[in-house]
């Protein structure tokens, strides 16, 4: 596993197009377009494919040593033709690597950086986000054609917050995971810039916190840091079991609190906020904001890292359109959005906040404020 800090570029899975667009000169632009939106909508088969190897062992399988067909179809007492068929899927995705074997039989690895990421306990593992595309998403997508019709709103037509249930969501928490070294990272270089020191002591309130990796990373970044995890009793349960793992149970404390109604004391140095204004509506994103700033102490910051669209840092940008799709998510499982960089300056400034910092990271933007 890379440890938090290193910036040691790995090998990534490189997935790429599916249509060789060389052969559509001088196609009608009809065709041309068809094959380009074919394209899209076959993205449904990775998915697809990834999710069936995982829910058969495969790449448990696979972790152990590499295969052939006929070596994993009956380690899983699977059909040999299938098999082999879903392989060569997982491929063409590079989820696996298919080399030539010895008696003209494909072998297939497993590539060692994805080892923990089909492991339910790898620190970085999706298997979460696999059961939460099986229980919730793809139901949810089906959908969506009336969630636009109604607008997602609930039975006396007020906008809603995020309908997934706990027992979802304690399965999906894990499965993002992934998302915090690189967003840990630009918090810390961006709070080192604002003076903050290795040695200096302060106290981290992280709101909702799900597993607590972002807070628990932090406290590897800053050694002289505390950190209190609010959420409920079955998620805090996971959290305080990650903080033992990655070595700073002695300084994260697990906080049982509905944060809606319950205090979460003063003095806090830093508020952060982690995927959670995303599920708001814009009512409580702005009520969200007026409740923290009672928490933080005088020179306090808060962070928050979601889904912020910034028109004005370009409307094609890759983070834009990751957003606008993530939105469109929302909308899929029950309430929910991608708000805009001119939402929360109006939220902040109702709560006398003003940004400070604005960090692009792959999949979020990190924003922090402190008192104006």
């Amino acid at each position: 596993m890379t440890a938090p800090g290193d910036t040691t570029a790995t090998t990534s899975a490189s997935f790429a197009s599916l249509v060789d667009s060389a052969h559509l000169t001088g196609i009608e632009a009809e065709s041309q377009a068809a094959h380009r939106l074919y394209e899209h909508l076959i993205a449904l088969w990775a998915p697809g494919v990834i999710e069936a190897a995982h829910d058969l062992g495969a790449f448990s399988a696979l972790t152990v040593a590499p295969a052939t067909a006929v070596q994993l179809a009956e380690i899983l007492d699977t059909d040999l033709r299938a098999t082999r068929v879903l392989l060569d899927g997982l491929s063409a995705y590079d989820v696996v690597r298919r080399s030539p074997g010895a008696d003209g039989q494909a072998v297939y690895t497993l590539p060692a950086e994805l080892h923990e990421v089909f492991s339910p306990n790898g620190l970085y593992s999706l298997a979460g986000k696999i059961s939460h595309d099986r229980n919730v998403a793809w139901n949810a997508w089906r959908n969506l054609a009336e969630n636009v019709r109604s607008g997602a709103r609930d039975a006396t037509g007020g906008e809603r917050v995020n309908q997934i249930s706990e027992e979802d969501y304690t399965s999906l928490v894990r499965g993002i995971n992934f998302w915090a070294p690189p967003i840990v990272r630009a918090l810390a270089d961006a709070l080192r810039e604002l003076g903050w020191s290795t040695g200096e002591s302060a106290q981290v309130l992280d709101v909702g916190c799900g597993t607590g990796i972002y807070s628990q990373l932090m406290l590897r970044e800053f050694p002289a840091l505390t950190a209190n995890g609010l959420d409920t009793g079955r998620i805090t349960a996971i959290a305080a079991r990650q903080a033992q793992e990655l070595g700073v149970a002695d300084r994260f404390r697990v906080v049982v609190k509905d944060f809606w109604n319950d205090d979460w004391g003063t003095d806090v140095d830093l508020a952060l906020f982690v995927n959670i204004f995303h599920l708001q509506t814009p009512e409580s994103a702005r009520e969200l904001l007026l409740k923290s700033t009672k928490s933080l102490s005088q020179n306090g910051l808060i962070a928050i890292a979601d889904h912020i669209v910034d028109d004005d840092g370009g409307a094609g940008s890759v983070q834009n359109k990751f957003f606008r799709l993530f939105a469109a998510s929302m909308l899929a499982t029950g309430g929910g959005d991608a708000y805009t960089l001119h939402d929360y300056d109006q939220w902040l400034a109702d709560s006398e906040l003003r940004r400070v910092a604005l960090l692009d990271t792959p999949m979020h933007r990190v924003l922090l404020a402190r008192r104006a």
